[in-house]
């Protein structure tokens, strides 16, 4: 089973006849597409549960592309989100790709300039929901960790040894060197440059990473465990 098969495209259009060809369009390489007339019924029931896009038309009766995508972000802030429109021109594209859009299209569109870019966009939400599925498993693990643990893994992001961090935190290298090896065990990792990318990829998905490369390069930085594990309660 391809990891595509998980996934749904999702096309908006008020017109049925060029929502129906862009549904057969997609599916004829595999595509799951989900089919709506309506912006605004859309933007109020969509669920980001699994991989895809949005195709999104332009203008809407109910409600234009660039108003469904502004409450679609409410929702769904990572999902990619493509226009396609059969009247679009500069200001247009510029507004869609500040509001974050992701590609544009007017009509009549090259069907595999569309079909290619929108399967790019498919695989790069497949690789977000999974990024987001470790980042639930870290946090998890991250609050089974004592506070004596979050303490010495702190250290350990900000690159002391177990020497440095022996002192510290007040206590001697032995007690530090059994501590790192609870939160290796508990964190179900065996080394530390794989630690530090599990608690990078938190950071990075809540807009943290600035904080984690200071801590990396031993500028003073507050608790980045401490913030995750606020996070995850």
């Amino acid at each position: 089973m391809s990891p595509e098969s998980n996934t749904t495209v999702h096309a908006v259009d008020d017109d049925e006849t060029a929502l129906e060809v862009l549904r057969l369009m997609l599916k004829s390489v595999g595509l799951q597409v989900a089919g709506y007339t309506s912006a605004s019924e859309f933007t109020e029931t969509f669920v980001h549960d699994r991989p895809g896009c949005v195709v999104l038309d332009l203008w809407m009766p109910d409600m234009n592309g660039f108003e469904a995508l502004i409450r679609l972000r409410q929702r769904a802030p990572t999902i990619p989100v493509l226009f396609l429109t059969g009247h679009g021109d500069a200001s247009a594209v510029i507004r869609a790709m500040r509001l974050g859009a992701v590609d544009f299209f007017v009509k009549p569109v090259n069907s595999g300039a569309l079909i290619e870019s929108v399967q790019r966009w498919v695989q790069h939400d497949i690789k977000i929901h999974e990024a987001m599925r470790r980042r639930e498993v870290t946090l998890a693990r991250l609050a089974k960790l004592s506070s004596r643990q979050r303490d010495v893994l702190d250290c350990v992001l900000k690159g002391l040894s177990n020497k440095e961090t022996a002192r510290h935190l007040g206590v001697s290298p032995k007690a530090i060197e059994i501590s790192r090896a609870h939160v290796m065990e508990k964190m179900g990792v065996h080394n530390v440059v794989n630690l530090i990318l599990d608690v990078a990829g938190c950071l990075q998905l809540e807009h943290r990473i600035d904080g984690l490369q200071s801590c990396l390069q031993g500028d003073d930085c507050p608790s980045l465990i401490s913030r995750l594990g606020r996070d995850s309660t």
